[in-house]
């Protein structure tokens, strides 16, 4: 009888140890068993939500943010897409009272993969659904029958369900979103950081008729799209587009551009669309390219209207300038053009953005993954940080990283930032992160990340960057309602990006990147040097001038035209336009020649000859005149520097020396002070026959002077001889000379 007694405890252990094991999980994950167990079972899970007759979606879960005491709210919209009705739908509200822990998680649950699928809070009959018919529902739990525990350790998402089912019990539709939760008590919150960008469509400045070096009268010259139009606009020094000094070009933007501008910045246009949305929230930074502004500020009434918006809106805000013109920086690095985007950021740094101040040590790399090659750009001109896209150095395994990243290049350590990749969609797309999603489903998904983001760092505060693509065109409702979540949230607050970027990287482990990886749509490296070349060349020819402003004008800005991002968009049309580029800076130093010269007979042996400069140039300038014969019987030297007026003729002269008769072919060159040539030369045939007599009187001169030479040179050596002068006697010594008749002195021997 004893034993049967001593077993009983034994067979009732493991269900006293699974009972308190429940008791465990429900304090820790906020369920409750009586609860999870109660409710009818539900359908089982499909990922195919898509093919069900009913489409599901949820309209408003209130509230977000959901605490002790509060009722759970959660409207929908039901519509049958189906060729059947459904007599008496049925639709129910689910809970999954344990909390997800990772990030994937969250995913699972949406997507359906997981196989959880929560237990029953309450059941709606909303009538009839006839084929094609919309019913609007909502379903509501009292806080009582909600099942979260109060444990202020149990905060964060709950994924909340919403099933259809037909007649039958079938499921019909279903759409998943989640409850978040938060008993009472303090909760860490992750700095968030949102960057937004505006940058404008592809540029094409062109130079005006009549106006820059060398041009000819109406060569405004197509754009790639076949419009034609003046160049870009110049900075000034207040940030408004203006005409350079001197008026030499025409600075307004090509017609295609300014109509694009208008359909951008109007209502429902992409610029207009982002403007207004930073508008309302001061928290939100900006990255403008200036070049875009100063497009704006001389185009149509729209475009004008959006740029003094955007004057005003920067007040206060965190404002970073992008390189003038938002060069493509993996085109940049790909083709050896650090020289092109120094001056990009140069031009940016002196325009500013309406007239408004802003950092211009930030760059922002174009679409697609970045490579260690344009990360070293940065670091070779001397940015502080680059924004890369979320398709690179994501966290490997799902783990949360920070927006920083500190990545080892060939030119050292760069600082890159980061976007988080879900948030970012959520904000931009949410409809690629959950099918179907709604403004509040994805309010409910942003809320849901971040509170995981948050769990899972470490002690101190976490960096988020959530930074949209270039092209990006917003969807108010949504956009709007994520950012409200983004800075209302308990466990997040909205911080400037220099924030994220004075914190340190946290070193988590990212997905390595490759050394250099140029897309098929880049810009080709020879291309870019061929720009590079081209306006270095003509600055260095610019010399040659007092007036080298007005030479220049809108030459740095053709040089970076091409290299934007918005062409890659548009490779052939952008390679049409680089080589026309390219031809037009060239043709800035186009205008300097000598008139040609016609053979000519040398008849002296040295005689001056007059060169005609002809400067074609709207500048005046300063150059000389440079002649180098092919043979040695002739000799030149270079002529004096001469001022040539612009639009003038002037004679420089030249000595030419003749030394042997000949035939020689004389290359003459304009040149600037430094002996460069800066112009279009001439040749011509000298026929070298110097006269007897000059040749005469240059030989016999020459004789007479050495012979001269000599003949001193003879003198001064025999009167240092022994018989004259080698030796001195005084007066006293000397003997007397003799009498003139002959006599002898006395005493004097004869």
């Amino acid at each position: 009888m004893s034993r049967p007694v001593r077993r009983a405890p034994a067979r009732a252990t493991p269900v006293v140890l699974l009972a308190v094991l429940l008791l465990a999980l429900t304090c820790v994950f906020g369920g409750s068993p009586a609860l999870a167990a109660s409710g009818s079972p539900s359908p089982s899970a499909s990922a195919a939500d898509t093919d069900l007759p009913v489409s599901v979606s949820i309209q408003r879960v209130m509230p977000t943010v959901l605490r002790p005491g509060d009722d759970l709210t959660v409207s929908v919209t039901l519509r049958n897409t189906g060729s059947e009705a459904i007599a008496d739908p049925t639709v129910a509200l689910r809970i999954n009272r344990l909390r997800p822990t990772t990030r994937a998680e969250l995913a699972s649950w949406i997507d359906r993969s997981s196989g959880v699928i929560g237990v029953r809070l309450t059941t709606v009959h909303p009538g009839a659904l006839a084929p094609g018919a919309q019913l609007n529902v909502d379903l509501t739990v009292p806080a009582s029958a909600i099942g979260l525990s109060n444990v202020s350790t149990g905060w964060g998402p709950r994924g909340l369900a919403v099933d259809v089912t037909d007649d039958g019990g079938d499921r019909a539709g279903s759409a998943r979103t989640f409850a978040l939760w938060l008993p009472d008590g303090t909760v860490p919150q992750a700095r968030v950081s949102v960057l937004l960008p505006l940058t404008g469509p592809a540029r094409t400045p062109t130079v005006a008729a009549g106006s820059g070096a060398g041009a000819a009268p109406g060569a405004t010259g197509p754009s790639p799209s076949g419009a034609t139009g003046g160049a870009t606009p110049q900075p000034s020094p207040s940030g408004t587009a203006s005409a350079p000094a001197g008026g030499a070009v025409s600075v307004t933007p090509s017609a295609t551009e300014q109509a694009a501008l208008e359909r951008l910045t109007t209502a429902g246009g992409r610029l207009r669309a982002v403007l207004d949305l930073a508008r309302s929230s001061p928290d939100l930074g900006l990255a403008v390219d200036p070049a875009l502004v100063a497009d704006a500020q001389v185009s149509g009434a729209h475009a004008r209207a959006w740029a003094a918006d955007l004057g005003t809106a920067l007040s206060g805000r965190e404002t970073f300038a992008l390189p003038w013109s938002d060069p493509d920086l993996a085109t940049v690095a790909h083709g050896n053009g650090a020289d092109l985007l120094r001056t990009a950021q140069q031009l940016s740094s002196d325009v500013g953005i309406g007239g408004q101040t802003a950092r211009t040590d930030v760059l922002w790399a174009g679409p697609g993954a970045v490579d260690t090659s344009t990360l070293a750009l940065a670091r070779t001109v001397d940015a502080a940080a680059v924004v890369v896209g979320p398709q690179s150095l994501q966290s490997v395994g799902g783990v949360a990283t920070t927006a920083r990243a500190d990545v080892k290049t060939a030119a050292g350590t760069v600082t890159a930032l980061v976007p988080d990749a879900v948030l970012t969609s959520l904000l931009t797309d949410p409809g690629s992160v959950e099918p179907g999603s709604t403004a509040a489903t994805a309010v409910q998904r942003t809320l849901a990340e971040l509170a995981l983001l948050t769990r899972t760092g470490s002690s101190e505060p976490r960096d988020v960057l959530v930074a949209p693509s270039r092209d990006w065109s917003p969807d108010p409702t949504t956009a709007q309602a994520v950012l409200a979540a983004l800075s209302s949230s308990p466990w997040s607050r909205l911080e400037p990006v220099s924030t994220a970027l004075g914190n340190p990287d946290d070193r988590s482990k990212r997905a390595s990147l490759p050394a250099s990886a140029a897309a098929p749509d880049e810009l080709a490296p020879a291309t870019v040097q061929a720009l590079a070349t081209a306006r270095a060349t003509t600055r260095a020819f610019a010399s040659i001038t007092q007036e080298p402003g007005t030479l220049l004008a809108g030459v740095d800005d053709e040089a970076l035209t091409p290299l934007s991002v918005a062409w890659r968009s548009a490779p052939g049309d952008r390679d049409a336009l680089a080589a026309r580029l390219i031809q037009a800076i060239d043709d800035r130093r186009s205008g300097l020649s000598l008139a040609p010269v016609s053979n000519l007979n040398v008849i002296s042996a040295s005689v001056p000859y007059r060169f005609a400069v002809r400067n074609g140039l709207p500048v005046p300038v300063t150059v000389r005149v440079t002649v180098h014969p092919r043979k040695s019987c002739l000799g030149a030297a270079t002529s004096d520097a001469v001022t040539v007026s612009a639009g003038a003729e002037a004679s420089v002269p030249v000595v030419l020396h003749a030394a042997a008769n000949c035939e020689v072919i004389v290359d003459a060159q304009v040149t600037d002070l430094a002996g460069q040539p800066v112009g279009t030369g001439a040749q011509f045939t000298a026929r070298v026959a110097p006269t007897v007599e000059n040749v005469g009187t240059a030989v016999v001169g020459a004789l007479l002077a050495i012979g001269l030479v000599l003949g001193i040179v003879r003198t001064v050596r025999r009167g240092q001889s022994a018989r004259r002068g080698a030796r001195r006697t005084s007066e006293d010594e000397a003997p007397p000379l003799p009498p003139l008749g002959g006599d002898v002195s006395p005493g004097r021997p004869s």
